[in-house]
């Protein structure tokens, strides 16, 4: 049986899995109580969002939106960090 990804990264038993670095820093999102995540279509780290889009929206933990570029990606997070809510935003360094 296939595992899904979406059900891995919400899982709330310890266990053991190999994955990506990117699939990795999803999981420590959920983990942190993260409530906000914003990035940019054409981001350099694309499997972070697909890892995210992996979680069903209904039981997606934070919110999670695509920004139109980087700037408006960084305001998001920083508003809602601003308003006392752990966000990130994954961007270019």
């Amino acid at each position: 049986m296939m595992k899904s990804m979406g059900d891995m990264l919400l899982r709330r038993e310890p266990f053991a899995e190999i994955v990506m670095g990117n699939t990795a820093l999803v999981r420590a999102m959920v983990e942190a109580g993260t409530q906000v995540v914003s990035a940019y279509p054409g981001s350099p780290t694309p499997e972070i969002a697909a890892a995210i889009q992996s979680i069903p929206i209904d039981r997606r933990p934070f919110y999670f939106e695509f920004s139109t570029n980087e700037k408006v990606a960084t305001e998001v997070a920083y508003g809602a960090t601003v308003n006392g809510h752990l966000s990130t935003v994954f961007s270019r360094a």
